[in-house]
């Protein structure tokens, strides 16, 4: 099978509906918000819509690990407020190696301007190089402006 030369960017398997909530909504809203868009992390936003945290499937579990109970935190209360995120230029090889490098599960993805704008996980990133592999797909930088201005 021959090589297919193809530039992919990470926004072609980033989600790009990215699911929020209010920094007070109460945890049963985000598990709630989890449930019906299925998907294991919920970005938090504050009151001017700027994202703050993210709220993670996990971080819920070790709360009621814990017996704690949920009905008494809000989502401000258990955000990681530490957001990883990656430009929309980075190349997927990067994104593999950052993932590969820390314990994280996924990354918000950031446009030129900080605004985010998808989510990739490492489950995806995963999932599509397998497919390139198969397929024999040779991954090429986006552009060769963009591979110049990498960071």
């Amino acid at each position: 099978m021959q090589s297919e030369n193809r530039s992919f960017s990470i926004l072609d398997i980033a989600m790009r509906e990215i699911v929020t909530c209010n920094e007070d909504d109460s945890l049963s809203r985000v598990a709630q918000l989890m449930i019906d868009n299925w998907v294991s992390s919920v970005f938090v936003v504050n009151h001017e819509g700027n994202v703050v945290g993210i709220i993670t499937d996990g971080a819920i579990f070790r709360l009621i690990a814990k017996e704690e109970d949920p009905r008494k935190y809000k989502a401000k209360d258990i955000m990681f407020r530490d957001i990883i995120t990656v430009r929309e230029d980075a190349s997927i090889d990067e994104i593999k190696d950052l993932f590969e490098k820390t314990k994280i599960k996924r990354v918000g993805v950031v446009d030129k301007n900080g605004k985010l704008i998808g989510v990739i996980s490492k489950k995806w990133v995963n999932g599509f190089k397998r497919y390139a592999r198969y397929y024999n797909i040779e991954l090429q930088p986006v552009s060769p402006q963009l591979e110049s201005e990498r960071y």
